[in-house]
């Protein structure tokens, strides 16, 4: 029952003396009373040395924590080892959990157990790369090297170009929107300013609901876990009561689908609560040290914005003068600037989002080693805006193309719709969903090959190599599949953005009172701005979770002396999926 759940803390043990290369001593460990025992009755607990009994008290009731003694035997490797029990009070043979990636064997490899041996072999080859490329490229170098700079250049060419359109088409656009909005008593010009200010404070205000999310997950992480995980569900639910009155159909789907959701919450999601917990704690600690990530945050997103207008000024400004030309273009040649439109965006919008995600695992993975600890962020910042820079635009030039091909063909699927050619309009769905998924994962995996771009300086390709490597050898899967911290990121974006939106209204009626609209439009544009500034800054917990993971899959030992109770619980459920393989 508390596979998993139980260990809440750690003592490190004093050995006194010289200890032998493998030494043999007791730690203590604590662990909740689950629901039902009674003092002296005997539950188990699933530790990193095997399933060890426990037996309840006298005096202690259910959900209060005991501690017991665990046998553990240090190593002088790195390489730890696992006891792992299937029965109570019985050990298994001892297991090995990771292994060298330049030396591991297929056999060794649970996660490629089950497929064809021709592609287990040439996975097994890959991670021997990767391992090579480890040993080749040690963790924060003396000097770096620029790598992937050849694909900087494009991206640069493509920024200026962007700008130069945007400036030579502001005037232009203007004036085209000044003949459509222009309001009865000429006033355009200052409610389109007054929108813009109201955008702006919504954004400053997501930005400080950020940081008080961050010291709220540092102060509270279990209050911020448990309502990441409730909110939604819960929110469904009270809108599907709301729409009862409206369409009732539609309010009893919504309440189910929160309903059941909440019950996967308390039934499912349950036993990965406490570990979520303590990841999140450390995390926000390392963002209470440098609360100068906030302003990376601010930085990327108003580099985001700013992308995002010229990209909609110079789009605009095209159409506008050559509008006639692209309306009796051929189909082909509409998707094909339509696939242009939404590369060169995404693109752009891709690099100021990784930047900011480099520079916080430069950051994370400095405080894992004890690296340049005063200096990480302005070193972390300058590396991703230098020497990674090249691979931040590699690896958002393939994101991005992916989902402007993903962009494309949802526009033609639309247009199939419209046609009534339903034939057409299911292949295109099929194919939508398949484009999705590939844009899903290349977009996941890039996000952990940034962080051996922001530790190792390597290019992107090299990158995902070794993260390849790492993660396989180290089972660090089994891992992934506990977390739970897109809930909380999700949790701080909205949050940010509703605080914006707040804002944004409040801001907007303080200009212009006699004008509802100028509020409405304001709430919408903090909305945005909130959701954009603010989920940025609260991805810094995302971005610090996978930067440790990363690092441990590597070297577990610094995070076992500073942070134990964090490393046992990596090692205990990576064992405990390895006791049901």
């Amino acid at each position: 029952w508390l596979k998993g759940l139980c260990s809440s803390s750690f003592c490190r043990p004093c050995i006194p003396g010289k200890q032998s290369p493998n030494l043999s001593y007791k730690m203590e460990m604590e662990a909740e009373v689950p629901r039902g025992a009674l003092p002296g009755q005997v539950f188990q607990v699933q530790t990193a040395q095997g399933l060890v009994p426990v037996q309840v008290p006298a005096g202690v009731r259910p959900g209060e924590k005991v501690r017991f003694p665990v046998p553990m035997t240090t190593a002088a490797e790195p390489v730890l080892l696992g006891r792992v029990g299937a029965q109570a009070g019985h050990q298994g043979p001892a297991q090995r959990y990771r292994h060298d990636p330049k030396s591991v064997q297929l056999d060794h490899l649970p996660l490629l157990q089950g497929i064809p041996i021709e592609q287990a072999e040439m996975k097994v080859e890959q991670i021997h790369k990767g391992g090579e490329l480890c040993a080749l490229y040690p963790a924060f170098p003396a000097q770096r090297r620029c790598r992937d700079a050849f694909w900087a250049l494009p991206f640069l060419a493509v920024a200026i170009c962007v700008v130069a359109a945007a400036a030579y088409y502001a005037q232009e656009v203007s004036r085209q929107i000044s003949q459509d909005v222009h309001a009865a008593d000429g006033s355009t010009t200052n409610k389109i300013g007054y929108v813009a200010s109201a955008g702006a404070v919504g954004g400053a205000v997501s930005l400080v609901t950020a940081l008080f999310y961050v010291l709220l997950a540092k102060a509270a992480p279990g209050c911020v876990v448990w309502t990441s995980l409730i909110f939604g569900p819960t929110l469904s639910i009270i809108v599907g009561l709301g729409m009862l009155a409206v369409n009732t159909l539609a309010g009893l789907i919504l309440i189910l689908v929160g309903a059941l959701a909440l019950s996967c919450v308390f039934c499912c999601y349950r036993p990965f609560i406490p570990f979520m917990i303590k990841l999140v704690e450390t995390v926000a600690t390392v963002i209470k040290s440098n609360p100068m990530m906030i302003l990376v945050a601010l930085l990327c997103s108003m580099a985001g914005i700013a992308w995002t207008l010229a990209c909609g000024v110079a789009g605009a400004g095209v159409y506008f003068k050559y509008k006639d030309g692209i309306k009796d273009a051929s189909q082909g040649e509409q998707y094909a600037l339509y696939f242009a439109s939404a590369f060169i965006f995404l693109w752009g919008a891709q690099v100021a989002s990784n930047v900011a995600h480099v520079t916080y695992c430069g950051v994370f993975g400095r405080w894992y080693y004890k690296v340049e600890p005063h200096t990480a962020l302005r070193k972390s910042l300058l590396v991703a805006l230098t020497t990674s820079f090249g691979s931040i635009c590699f690896g958002s030039l393939l994101v991005a193309a992916v989902r402007a091909v993903e962009a494309v063909i949802r526009r033609a699927r639309a247009q199939a719709a419209e046609d009534g050619n339903m034939v057409s309009c299911i292949l295109l769905l099929v194919l939508q969903c398949v484009v999705q998924c590939i844009g899903d994962i290349l977009e996941y995996f890039s996000e952990w090959a940034y962080v051996q771009c922001a530790i190792r300086g390597v290019s992107f390709i090299d990158a995902a190599r070794i993260t390849y490597a790492l993660m396989t050898c180290s089972n660090v899967e089994f891992i992934l599949q506990d977390l739970l911290v897109n809930s909380v990121v999700s949790l701080g974006a909205f949050l940010c953005g509703f605080m914006g939106g707040g804002a944004g209204a409040a801001a907007g009626y303080a200009f212009a009172s006699e004008d509802h609209s100028t509020a409405i439009a304001g709430a919408i544009i903090g909305f945005l701005a909130g959701l954009i500034c603010g989920g940025s800054a609260a991805s810094i917990i995302s971005s610090g979770t996978k930067s440790i993971l990363a690092c441990w899959a590597e070297d577990p030992e610094p995070l076992r002396q500073t942070h134990p109770e964090i490393h046992y619980e990596f090692e205990s459920r990576i064992l405990s999926r390895l006791v049901d393989l």
